[in-house]
């Protein structure tokens, strides 16, 4: 399983440069160690308190541009909501860059992302009724961290190429938060059809196959409404009248590999992420 790792990492850093690296690059101290992240602010700030949006880059990514981020950076500016790029530290006891089974003995990375909201809040006005995430790959599979440890922080995650593991040390979500799930039929890298074992670490263990990670999230909020909405080039499966007035959406895309797709049904990926995404609030 050593071999899928590195591929994941290779796979990660080749398809998240297309583009510039955006941002001011900014530190802060969480326990100790210093951890940095990239911000980007509209040039002319609203004055009512802006949304605010994490983006966790891919395994080996930390060094290279997001997918689409050129474009997250205009749609930044243009919709009026601050864009942060955490950048990922491999610390003992992970299982890669990202800590992936946090426990109450490992939550550096969420210790990490309190603090960098706090920084952040402390230096521009951000609704923390409204702040999200997204990811790519192990990024991706990161975010799945937030609904079990976070929840009470965030709105909504959306994501592309993740997972979760089959069963986590622990998941107790307080608050119910939208969820979004980008998925290649194609993936090579994380299967959508099938489980498989993250045997390079005793820590993870198992990950889900893509339908069961959806319908974990979809027990969770007790959704109890389904539809499916005709589309050209993915299967959109929208589970709705969930707790909180939440959904959990996924694009089963057809044909498609690990590689982050520049459209969606003829809408660009990256706005796709933040029509989801800007629609939910912690205040439902």
């Amino acid at each position: 399983m050593r071999a899928l790792i590195t591929l994941i990492l290779a796979t990660s850093a080749a398809c998240g440069g297309d583009g510039d690296i955006t941002g001011v690059t900014h530190t802060v101290s969480v326990n100790g160690v210093t951890r940095t992240y990239r911000l980007v602010v509209p040039p002319a700030p609203s004055s009512r308190p802006m949304p605010l949006v994490l983006a966790f880059h891919g395994g080996g990514g930390r060094d290279v541009a997001f997918p689409q981020e050129p474009a997250f950076r205009s749609l930044a500016h243009e919709q009026g909501f601050v864009m942060a790029y955490p950048l990922a530290e491999h610390r003992p006891g992970n299982e890669g860059e990202w800590q992936l089974n946090t426990t109450a003995l490992l939550r550096h990375d969420m210790d990490f992302l309190e603090a960098l909201i706090d920084q952040v809040s402390a230096q521009h006005a951000i609704d923390e009724n409204r702040i999200y995430a997204t990811g790519y790959s192990l990024g991706s599979m990161f975010s799945y961290e937030l609904p079990c440890h976070l929840s009470e922080r965030f709105a909504a995650i959306a994501s592309h190429a993740g997972t979760m593991p089959v069963s986590p040390s622990s998941c107790s979500p307080t608050q119910p938060m939208g969820i979004l799930h980008l998925h290649g039929t194609e993936d090579s890298i994380i299967p959508y059809a099938t489980s498989w074992n993250w045997k390079a670490w005793d820590q993870v263990g198992p990950m889900r196959d893509i339908p069961s990670l959806i319908e974990f999230w979809r027990n969770a909020y007790r959704c109890e409404a389904q539809d499916q909405p005709a589309s050209a080039d993915s299967r959109h499966i929208i589970h709705a009248s969930c707790d909180s007035g939440v959904r959990v959406e996924h694009h089963q895309l057809t044909g498609v590999g690990h590689e982050w797709p520049d459209e969606i049904n003829g809408t660009s990926t990256h706005r796709v992420i933040w029509n989801f995404l800007s629609g939910f609030s912690r205040s439902l």
